[in-house]
C-alpha cells in the first residue's frame, strides 16, 4: 500500500515553497488511495521556534491536509536512531573524526587519518563504498546518477545531536514510506539517505523531486532567506497557487472550498506534469 508523507522542521512558519510540498505529497498519496503522514523532523533544538510545532499543523489543517494517524516527533526515535548508528559502527561502516571545518576536504568530507585512528570523540562519520552509491530513476526528474558524492559524511554530530540525513533514512524505513515526494533541493541528501538504506541492507522508497518555489530575484523561498508564511485566512486561493506552481488542472470555480480543491486536485493528479513547472 502507497504510504507517503511530508516532514518539515519546526524552524519557523510554513511558506508557499513549504505548500508546495505538503501538498504535492498529500495529492500524490491521495490519487493512489495511499496514507499520508505529518511528521515534524524536530532533532535539532537549537533551530526550533516553539511557535512552529503548533502552526504548522494548523496551517494544513487550516488548507484542509489532515494527516492519516497521529503526528509523529523524530525526537521520540532518538533510542532507534541510536542502535542504528551502533549498528553501523559494529559493522565497521561508521568512525570517529575530529577534523574541523577548516580541516575538511572537498565536499566536507574527512580526508585525514581519522578513520584509522580508531578516536573515542568527535563527530561519527558514515564512509562510503561503491556498493552504497547508486542512481534511481526519479518519479519527476527521470534518471539520476550519485555526482560530487563526499566519501563520508556526519551522521552524528560532535555536540552529540543526531545528523538530519540519519534520523531520516532509518525513519523513512522504519515508519514505512513506499513514495517520498519532496523539493528538488533535497536531491543531493536522498542520495546520502540511499546510502544509509544500501549499508543497512534496507531498499528504499521511490523519490521524486519538485521544482523549487523562488522569489521574484530567483532565490530559493525558505525560512533562511524570510520567505513570508502562508496567509492561512485565504486557504482555496493558496492552495490554487500551489495546484498552478505544480502545472495541474486548474480547478473550476465551482470549488469554493480547500476540501473541493483538494479532492479535484487528487482526481486530477499528474505528478510527471510537475517537472515541467
Amino acid at each position: 500500500m502507497y504510504k507517503g508523507r511530508f516532514a518539515p522542521s519546526p524552524t519557523g512558519p510554513l511558506h508557499f515553497g513549504s505548500l508546495v510540498a505538503a501538498l504535492a505529497s498529500y495529492l500524490d498519496a491521495r490519487a493512489h488511495k495511499g496514507v499520508w503522514q505529518l511528521r515534524l523532523d524536530d532533532i535539532d533544538p537549537p533551530r526550533h521556534d516553539p511557535a512552529s510545532f503548533t502552526s504548522i499543523p494548523n496551517c494544513l489543517e487550516q488548507h484542509g491536509l489532515y494527516w492519516d494517524n497521529d503526528m509523529i516527533m523524530q525526537s521520540k526515535r532518538r533510542e532507534a536512531h541510536e542502535s542504528y548508528i551502533s549498528a553501523l559502527s559494529a559493522d565497521g561502516r561508521v568512525f570517529r573524526c575530529l577534523c574541523t571545518r577548516a580541516t575538511l576536504g572537498h565536499l566536507g568530507q574527512c580526508e585525514s587519518d581519522c578513520q584509522l585512528s580508531q578516536h573515542n570523540e568527535g563527530s561519527q562519520r558514515l564512509a562510503l563504498s561503491e556498493e552504497t552509491l547508486s542512481g534511481f530513476n526519479d518519479l519527476v526528474l527521470g534518471s539520476q546518477a550519485p555526482a560530487d558524492m563526499p566519501q563520508n559524511f556526519v551522521v552524528k554530530r560532535r555536540d552529540g545531536l543526531l545528523a538530519y540525513q540519519l534520523a531520516t533514512a532509518v525513519d523513512d524505513i522504519d515508519e514505512g514510506y513506499t513514495h517520498i515526494i519532496r523539493g528538488s533541493d533535497l536531491l543531493g541528501s536522498t542520495f546520502r539517505q540511499m546510502a544509509i538504506h544500501s549499508a543497512l541492507g534496507q531498499t528504499s522508497p521511490k523519490y521524486g523531486h519538485l521544482p523549487i518555489a523562488t522569489d521574484p530575484m530567483g532565490n530559493k523561498l525558505s525560512k533562511q532567506t524570510g520567505a513570508p508564511a502562508i496567509d492561512t485566512k485565504t486557504p482555496v486561493e493558496n492552495l490554487r497557487s500551489a495546484l498552478a506552481f505544480l502545472n495541474q488542472t486548474p480547478p473550476p470555480p465551482s470549488c469554493k472550498t480547500p476540501m473541493e480543491v483538494l479532492t479535484f486536485g487528487a482526481e486530477h493528479w499528474d505528478l510527471a506534469r510537475t517537472g515541467s513547472s
